[in-house]
C-alpha cells in the first residue's frame, strides 16, 4: 500500500474558493497560483471538509459536535488549550488544476489542459509518461480529436490548428488513456477523449482568467423586494467540470486507508446556493 494518494476533484457546480480581498474589477476573486494564474484549492480547506464527514465527528454529552478519536488521529487535535495536542498524520496537498473547460465551436465545449500541468500531474502520480519538446504545441496550434472539433477548432474566440491527435507513450500508453482512469464520473469518463485537447502553458494562463465564470449579485431589501442601495457586488467562479487533483500523504502508517471521501462532497463557499458541488474520487499513485 502507498504512502501517498491522489484525490480528484470534478466540478460539479460552480466553485468559490475565495481568495478574500478584491483584486482589480472583481470583488470576490477566487484563489490562483500568483506565478501561472492557475485556480487552486487550498489543502486547509479540502483538510476541513472531509474533517467533517460523519465517521470523523461525534455529538458530545452536551450536544456539540467533536472529532472522534480516529477523526483527531487523521486530522489533529482541535483544542485550544495548547497542551495534550498533536498533529494530524495526514498532509493534504493543495489541489491543482488539471483540465479547465471552455466554450466551443465544435462539440459544445472542450477540455484544456497544457504541458505544464501534465508534467505536475504526473510528477504527483508518479506516472512514467513524458511530453517530448517537439510534441508541445506552439501558439496557434492544439491536440484535439479532429472529429469532434474539427480540423480548426474555437476556443472561446479563438481559434486553433489541429496539430495531431493527442500525445501518446509507447512505454506505459495514451496520455488519455490514463487522464481517463481518474474519475467513474459519467460526464468526465464518456467524454474525456473527444472533447480534451492540449494547448500551450500561455493559451491555458489566459483562459483560466478569461474563461472563469464571474456572476453579478445583489442585495434585496425584504420590507420592498427590490435592490439594497450599494449592496452590488460581483464574485468570480470556477467552472463546472473543472478537474483538479490532489496529493495526500501520511505521515504515519495505515492513516490514508481511514479516508474515504464521499462520492459527491461540498468545498467552499455558498453551500445552502449549489455551489462548490464536486465528484470526489481517491486513487492510487501509479493508476
Amino acid at each position: 500500500m502507498s504512502s501517498k494518494r491522489i484525490l480528484y476533484l470534478f466540478t460539479r457546480t460552480l466553485l468559490h474558493v475565495g481568495a478574500g480581498a478584491s483584486v482589480g474589477a472583481i470583488d470576490q476573486p477566487i484563489i490562483r497560483e500568483r506565478h501561472t494564474g492557475f485556480p487552486v484549492i487550498p489543502g486547509t480547506a479540502l483538510k476541513g471538509v472531509l474533517a467533517d464527514e460523519e465517521p470523523f465527528l461525534k455529538k458530545s454529552g452536551s450536544g456539540k459536535w467533536e472529532r472522534t478519536d480516529v477523526g483527531r488521529e487523521i486530522f489533529g487535535d482541535e483544542r485550544t488549550d495548547g497542551e495534550n495536542t498533536r498533529a494530524g498524520s495526514v498532509s493534504f496537498g493543495e489541489a491543482k488544476l488539471l483540465a479547465f473547460p471552455v466554450r466551443s465551436g465544435r462539440g459544445c465545449f472542450a477540455w484544456l489542459t497544457c504541458p505544464i500541468i501534465l508534467k505536475r500531474w504526473a510528477r504527483e502520480a508518479r506516472l512514467s509518461l513524458s511530453l517530448q519538446p517537439d510534441q508541445e504545441p506552439k501558439n496557434n496550434e492544439a491536440y484535439f480529436d479532429k472529429a469532434t472539433l474539427g480540423d480548426k477548432a474555437i476556443f472561446e474566440d479563438y481559434i486553433y490548428v489541429w496539430k495531431g491527435e493527442f500525445p501518446s507513450n509507447g512505454q506505459t500508453g495514451a496520455w488519455l488513456t490514463q487522464l481517463g482512469k481518474v474519475l467513474t464520473d459519467a460526464v468526465w469518463k464518456d467524454s474525456c477523449s473527444k472533447h480534451l485537447a492540449l494547448v500551450n502553458d500561455e493559451a491555458l494562463a489566459h483562459f483560466v482568467r478569461a474563461a472563469s465564470e464571474v456572476s453579478q449579485h445583489v442585495r434585496i431589501d425584504d420590507e420592498t423586494g427590490t435592490q439594497f442601495h450599494g449592496a452590488l457586488f460581483n464574485q468570480e467562479n470556477v467552472p463546472a467540470e473543472a478537474l483538479f487533483f490532489a496529493p495526500l500523504v501520511e505521515l504515519r502508517p495505515g492513516a490514508l486507508a481511514k479516508i474515504t471521501p464521499p462520492a459527491v462532497i461540498q468545498i467552499g463557499g455558498d453551500a445552502t446556493t449549489g455551489l462548490g458541488y464536486c465528484s470526489a474520487e481517491m486513487k492510487e499513485v501509479g493508476e
